[in-house]
């Protein structure tokens, strides 16, 4: 997959170093244990066709996967659970719940926050990966629409996580 690949799950899983540091500063309570999971697996089995497989969602079909792996890890029910909830708030409706959900969130939305160069980049994967599993061509008025859509979408909530979510630039 040109964007949601595990390359992508490294790249969240270090901007979320960055949020967690800035969390510890602040003394913002989380338990980066599950922060790390979810980031890992968030976007696991992007790939598959999750409604044929019977989830609603490819974010619900990730936390299922998230599950099993864990489980058979050893890794406790109450760690799991946290882990699987903070993989579904990467989903464009989702609301966080928990400081674990919102830097999962934040950390998965960083590569459309970021610089513009990287910005360009992963809209233009995005709409690769968009033609590869949709077997359609998307045009670039369509993709310009589609984007600022989409971050309309995930960016309605305010995360309130630290200080630099206040910061009016």
């Amino acid at each position: 997959m040109p964007c949601h690949n595990f390359g992508h799950a490294i790249t969240v899983t270090r901007h979320s170093e960055i949020i967690i540091e800035q969390c510890r500063r602040e003394n913002v309570s989380l338990d980066e244990k599950i922060v790390y999971y979810a980031l890992i697996f968030h976007d696991a089995g992007y790939q598959e066709d999750h409604l044929a497989k019977g989830f609603e969602s490819k974010e619900a079909y990730s936390a299922d996967l998230s599950e099993h792996a864990l489980r058979d890890y050893g890794a406790d029910k109450q760690i799991i659970n946290k882990v699987k909830i903070a993989i579904l708030s990467t989903h464009i409706d989702a609301r966080c719940y928990s400081n674990e959900d919102k830097v999962v969130r934040a950390s998965d939305l960083s590569s459309l926050a970021a610089e513009y160069d990287v910005f360009k980049l992963n809209s233009i994967r995005l709409k690769d990966e968009h033609e590869l599993m949709h077997g359609e061509n998307v045009n670039r008025k369509d993709r310009t629409q589609g984007v600022k859509d989409t971050l309309e979408l995930f960016l309605r909530e305010d995360l309130n996580l630290t200080s630099d979510y206040y910061d009016e630039n």
